[in-house]
């Protein structure tokens, strides 16, 4: 009994040593002679894109001619940036018009363009070029584009695409939950010679086409628009399924308009997705939140190291215990984190794992380690916490414990949170994975804009997640499901990311031993942030195109870009330092 009492006061007395008790009422880990980070944080303002910005490049690319500054043009450059469709943006008509294939957005109109434009938009057609709008609001164009009216509504959901040859999976566009506040928009099409593309869901065409010298098409809803409310993650759920199913609502459209391009432009060319040599990209990621989690991510880190590939962890420094769990960011673990860290990536899955992340307050951006102590007392309520402390504290004792670079975040139960990209940009990550690819409507990377708002950009990528491990059945035993979702995902170039949580081993480390053995050597497999680096890359790059040579006015270093001329069926490898630098294109 003896030796029991000094046993527990030893036990007593070392817990006491690491917990720090104040008038804060909340006991936090201490890592000895760590504080911080010193520096506080300013979030930026926000800068409004300038159009002028994006009039640029040479005449291959697709013209955007927009007709109100005021509209989502934004959504556009962020949609085509991601699907890899080179563009311009300008408000003369006459420029626009020196591109075989212009697209006008919003709208076409008397008012908002002039007789003389009309007449050029009309000439284009018949000479042979191609024209797209959204909204063929005036301007006495019907004939031309082959329609008798349009119907405006809200009460629209899906746009079914007609073309047969395209996948099953590939062939629906869902746009509008009936349950949401806001609904979308969409102009009901009468064709009366145009051509029949797609219908919505009550019937009346969503695309149409006519063709008289070159084509004259209409598209029934505001892309850009769209496009700004679904990676904004302001679209709500649409999908029949959040995660682990295939939904390319968007990526559907931005193919379809892709295609006009590409049929219309004497010299096209388009920037792939994927890095050289490989059909498409899988990220494999891990969200470290619970005990058993810290031992366990170690196994999965070898098993992911004895392939040869890389992958990222996500670490919840977990200092306070709370409802959530006990401490397991401390000292007896960082030699076990240290070992999960050989050769991987890890990111910040906060301090707290809270499920009212997205209703935190900013915070004062001078939150700081070992003062900041957000405390979970349930699921409904969390305390002391905030954005700003959750971001730059996690990634300063993650820094600081480990000596490791943290540049990609992802918040604990995927909760989105409006202000999260610009105070990521503040405190010092790139990367971003907090939506899923069917709440964005898209399974590709894009850009993330202040506020979640449609104006200003941030230099933050978001990459959606596909497939997650906590919906029924156990992942182990729906391998075969996650290869159809992916492989749809690879047919089309597209980036697959997995979440997995290591609480377990067992089946769920089969699945990922048996996913990266499965796709080995048709995708790109890695971590979140070297891939978001590669991917940044890609977006920030000018590249040009006049028949001969290709031009690349690039921002960073480009490794593994493929340029890919659909025409001649040719392509180049781009590989260059930061700068200009320009590339012969042999004759087809």
């Amino acid at each position: 009994m003896k030796k029991l009492v000094i046993a527990a006061f030893v036990v007593a007395a070392a817990i006491a040593a690491w917990m720090l008790h104040d008038e804060i009422g909340t006991a936090i880990y201490r890592f000895e002679g760590v504080e911080g980070p010193s520096n506080d944080t300013q979030v930026a303002p926000a800068v409004a894109e300038d159009l002028g910005s994006y009039d640029k490049g040479g005449s291959s690319r697709l013209a955007v001619l927009v007709t109100d500054p005021a509209s989502d043009w934004l959504g556009l450059v962020r949609g085509f940036k991601a699907h890899g469709i080179p563009f311009t943006l300008t408000q003369d008509p006459k420029r626009a018009l020196r591109h075989d294939v212009v697209l006008t957005y919003p709208t076409i109109s008397g008012r908002v363009l002039s007789a003389e434009a009309l007449r050029g938009l009309a000439d284009h057609v018949r000479s042979g070029g191609t024209v797209l709008t959204f909204d063929l609001a005036g301007g006495g164009l019907e004939e031309l584009f082959g329609i008798a009216s349009q119907e405006a509504g809200r009460g629209r959901s899906e746009i079914r695409w007609l073309d047969p040859s395209l996948n099953p999976g590939d062939r629906l566009t869902r746009f509008n939950a009936r349950r949401a506040e806001v609904q979308i928009g969409t102009n009901g099409i009468e064709p009366t010679t145009a051509e029949r593309y797609a219908g919505f869901d009550d019937g009346t065409a969503a695309a149409v086409c006519r063709r008289v010298g070159g084509r004259a098409c209409i598209l029934g809803i505001d892309v850009g628009a769209l496009t700004n409310r679904a990676m904004n993650g302001r679209a709500e759920q649409v999908s029949a399924q959040a995660v682990n199913t295939y939904d390319p609502s968007l990526d559907i459209i931005y193919r379809w308009i892709r295609d006009l391009y590409v049929e219309g432009e004497a010299r096209p060319y388009l920037i792939e997705t994927a890095p050289a040599g490989r059909a498409a990209s899988l990220i494999l990621t891990h969200d470290v939140d619970f005990s058993r989690s810290v031992f366990n991510a170690s196994l999965y880190a070898k098993a992911i190291r004895d392939r040869g590939q890389t992958a990222t962890f996500f670490i919840q420094t977990k200092v306070i215990r709370d409802w959530n769990d006990d401490v397991f960011f401390n000292d007896s673990n960082l030699e076990r984190l240290r070992e999960t860290a050989r050769g991987m990536e890890l990111g910040s899955h906060s301090v707290s794992h809270s499920r009212m992340f997205s209703t935190f307050p900013t915070g004062s951006g001078s939150e700081h380690y070992p003062d900041y102590r957000p405390f979970v007392e349930n699921a409904s309520k969390t305390r002391d916490g905030t954005l700003l402390g959750e971001l730059r504290v996690s990634r300063f004792l993650l820094q600081k414990t480990l000596g490791t670079d943290v540049a990609s975040f992802r918040p604990g139960y995927l909760a989105n949170h409006a202000a999260l990209p610009e105070a990521l940009a503040a405190t010092g990550y790139r990367y971003s994975s907090t939506l899923t690819a069917n709440l964005a409507l898209t399974h590709l990377p894009y850009q993330l804009t202040y506020s979640r708002s449609d104006r200003a950009l941030v230099p933050i990528w978001e990459f959606p997640v596909t497939i997650e491990d906590e919906k029924s059945p156990r992942l182990g035993d729906r391998f075969d499901a996650a290869v159809t979702v992916i492989d749809n995902i690879a047919r089309n170039g597209g980036v697959a990311v997995v979440l997995i949580h290591p609480d377990v081993t067992g089946h769920k480390l089969a699945f990922e031993e048996l996913l990266i053995d499965h796709y080995a050597k048709r995708l790109w497999i890695g971590s979140l942030a070297k891939f978001g680096k590669w991917w940044t890359a890609r977006s920030l790059a000018e590249v040009d195109y006049d028949g001969k040579t290709v031009t690349v006015d690039a921002t960073e270093p480009i490794a593994d870009l493929v340029i890919r001329f659909p025409k001649g069926g040719r392509s180049v490898v781009l590989n260059g330092k930061s700068g200009t630098f320009r590339v012969a294109v042999a004759a087809p």
